[in-house]
């Protein structure tokens, strides 16, 4: 028995082997009877025979092997049901291991019934299960949510919800636009939303949500408008807006204010002061706000609590105390002016003297009367009041007129300190106020060495903060044009355009009572209206009837009132004076020559006014040499034509100024060639043409004033467009001409 299982269990061995070797190996599996007995058996299935019958068959052989072939396919996890579930309350999510595709259909197709189109590009699986029931606008939220773990984005036009990649071309194309008026309103998908700001700026809000906005390019502004541009999913843009409503509030509501005038000390010294107590204290750190009232020589306060102003009153009091009498020196920095200028104004609004620090002359100074009047005029907040203060409701214009002159203001400003003085001036021999006043500059470092008594130093602190402040600018873009007159314009370049601009051309004029000019020589002097933003509309009307040559197009940045000047030529030098010895006859003549500009000459002097009126003084000049000139004597024909004018434009309008009409006599010789030589024959054959042609020299001006950095970018990059387009149609006007000389 012991033998015969031995047997079996090797020839099962070897069968299991016989199984595992290649086709062309034959292992031995033991004696030939027995191979013999393994390839005879039969292996089929019994057909139902009874098992004992094949056994007892079988019985006499040891050992066999069976094989049962497979289909070779590998096995897939079981797949797990996933969907959607309505209940009372809501919806239930619940998706193991799904396709991207599969929720978007489940969500948006079966469940919400809205027609949609997917991009096979979103691609990816996700697990997703909510543990509980969500609204229907959850719901596209949650997808929104999803998609964009796989760079995909749902992007809403009109009842069509679209899936792609987020990409930069597809997020450029959206077209859902929201309103926000409520956080509500936020719709579904990628999309921009629109926030009306109402108590902060929206530059201001756009500042405190980059921080947290998932997107470089997420926000954005319209600062004329206050609104806040929100752009990104629909959970992003609630998320911003909804930190923006928690921010844009009244955060006046509920304040306390007040204002406390001081008497001695000045406010940007008592707030200091303040500022230290309160948040050495600790109990107003952060709840008081201080601003300082340089007009009135007060100090504002915004407190979050009404006990905190019956405790600033009293601190008030105790630190609004004037210092010592006696002179003391103060160093000021000057930071828009020359320190030599308001040291003699200075001198002269506290003495009566010009010229500080060392008795300079007063032609040095002359310009300081204007600057102050300049600084009261752009503050002044009209009358007089009996207040000794400086630059409180005594800084008020001189004169209703808006266009008082300079000297007059400054005039009115010393008298009023001259009666300050004597008001002040005891009879028990006090000191007048100002007579120990001594200012003087330091020009290297532009600085004001200030020598006064407490109380004067104060005055002169506070006007000094008045007048020392930033000039503003004007930008001057000037094309001057010289017009061919032909039949069609034998009268000027005026009545040509008034004649087309009556005929219901584009053209328009004002020489009405808004704008004053007041020319000091003869000419044409006259406002262009409704094409006031560019003089190519006018130069174009003429380059259709005649020849017509930019002289120059120049574009000049100015200060308030100081004078540009821009010159293209040539000195011309002009003997002036001749002088030789009448001692020595052999002595050789000395000339005292002086050289005279020609050419191109424009200075314009601009003057601005709080109501951004400019006034110009503009003095226009072409000049040439004409006559022949005597190498030996200098003494050439110079032709000239000139404008001088004062003219008062608002800021970007233009004005025109013309008629300056010239006549040449034109003399041309044709000869034959070689034949011409010969005397007198040459005259008889060649053909000798007189003629004459008249120009019109037309000036266009632009004032444009620069308030601040942004106006100074804006004004660049129109200049530059503007050269840009100048030269094509410089170029197309001169081909005009050419071809009228052809013909």
């Amino acid at each position: 028995m012991i033998c015969r299982a031995r047997s079996f269990l090797a020839s099962l061995v070897c069968a299991v082997l016989a199984a595992c070797s290649s086709p062309g190996a034959v292992p031995s599996l033991g004696p030939p009877d027995m191979i013999d007995q393994l390839s005879n058996a039969d292996l089929s299935a019994n057909g139902g025979r009874p098992t004992r019958q094949q056994s007892a068959e079988r019985s006499n052989v040891d050992g066999y092997a069976e094989k049962y072939p497979g289909t070779d396919t590998v096995a897939k996890p079981r797949q797990t049901s996933h969907g959607v579930t309505q209940g009372r309350n809501g919806f239930e999510l619940n998706f193991n291991d799904a396709e991207l595709s599969d929720l978007a259909k489940v969500i948006l197709k079966d469940t919400l019934s809205i027609p949609y189109a997917y991009d096979p590009a979103v691609q990816g699986r996700v697990t997703l299960s909510t543990g509980g029931a969500v609204s229907r606008e959850e719901l596209l939220s949650i997808l929104e949510s999803t998609l964009a773990m796989y760079h995909g984005s749902l992007i809403v036009e009109g009842s069509l919800y679209r899936i792609v990649p987020m990409t930069e071309g597809n997020l450029k194309a959206v077209s859902s636009f929201d309103y926000a008026r409520e956080r509500e309103s936020v719709g579904p998908g990628f999309g921009v939303t629109i926030m009306p700001l109402k108590f902060v700026s929206s530059a201001t809000m756009m500042r405190m949500l980059e921080s947290v906005s998932a997107r470089q390019d997420g926000l954005g502004v319209s600062v004329d408008k206050n609104l806040l541009i929100i752009r990104g999913t629909g959970r992003e843009r609630e998320s911003l807006l909804q930190l923006a409503s928690t921010f844009d509030v009244d955060w006046m509501r509920g304040q306390s204010a007040g204002i406390y005038v001081l008497k001695n000390a000045a406010p940007d010294d008592v707030i200091k002061e303040l500022q230290q107590v309160f948040q050495s204290e600790g109990q107003g750190k952060g709840l008081v706000l201080f601003q300082p009232i340089v007009r009135l020589n007060a100090i504002l306060v915004l407190a979050q609590k009404s006990k905190f102003l019956d405790e600033i009153e009293s601190w008030v009091a105790r630190l609004d105390r004037a210092g010592g009498e006696g002179e003391d020196f103060y160093v000021y920095r000057v930071e828009n002016g020359r320190a030599k200028d308001l040291a003699a104004l200075l001198m002269e609004a506290f003495t009566g003297s010009s010229g500080g620090g060392g008795g300079r002359q007063a032609e040095e100074t002359q310009v300081a009367p204007t600057e102050i009047a300049t600084s009261m005029s752009s503050q002044s907040r009209g009358g007089s009041s009996g207040s000794n203060n400086i630059g409180g409701e005594r800084e008020g214009r001189a004169s209703s007129d808006k266009r008082a002159d300079a000297n007059a203001i400054a005039s009115a400003v010393t008298s009023s300190l001259a009666a300050d003085t004597m008001g002040i001036s005891g009879a028990g021999g006090g000191r007048s106020r100002g007579a120990g006043v001594r200012v003087t500059p330091d020009e290297r470092n532009n600085k004001l060495l200030i020598k006064a008594s407490g109380a004067d130093l104060r005055k002169i602190l506070s006007i000094l903060r008045r007048i020392d402040q930033p000039p503003l600018q004007v930008l001057i873009n000037a094309t001057l044009a010289e017009v061919t007159l032909n039949d069609n314009l034998k009268y000027g370049v005026q009545f040509f355009l008034q004649k087309n601009g009556g005929k219901g051309g584009g053209l328009g004029f004002t020489n009405g009572s808004q704008i004053e000019i007041s020319p000091s020589a003869p000419g044409l002097n006259f406002i262009v209206g409704n094409i006031a933003s560019n003089p190519r509309v006018v130069l174009d009307a003429l380059a259709t009837e005649t020849a017509v040559r930019v002289v120059s197009s120049p574009s000049v940045v100015v200060l308030h009132n100081q004078t540009a000047t821009l010159q293209v030529g040539d000195e011309v030098p002009i003997t002036t004076r001749q002088a030789t010895s009448v001692i020595n006859p052999d002595s050789p003549v000395v000339n005292e020559i002086t050289f005279k500009n020609t050419g191109v000459i424009l200075k314009v002097t601009p003057r601005i006014n709080s109501n951004g009126l400019v006034t110009m003084e503009i003095g226009q000049e072409i000049s040439a040499v004409t006559g022949a000139t005597n190498s030996e004597t200098l003494t050439p024909t110079i032709s000239q034509r000139r404008i001088s004018s004062t003219i008062a434009v608002q800021s970007g309008q233009m004005v025109v100024l013309g008629g300056l009409i010239s006549e040449q006599v034109d003399r041309e010789k044709k000869r034959v060639p070689v034949v011409s030589k010969i005397p007198y024959l040459g005259d008889l054959i060649g053909n000798t043409t007189n003629g004459r042609s008249r120009a019109e020299l037309v000036v266009f001006l632009r004032p444009t004033v620069i308030h601040d950095p942004q106006d100074a970018s804006n004004v660049a990059e129109a200049v530059r467009g503007g050269m840009q387009s100048m030269a094509p149609r410089a170029a197309a006007w001169d081909n005009q001409s050419d071809n009228r000389k052809l013909k």
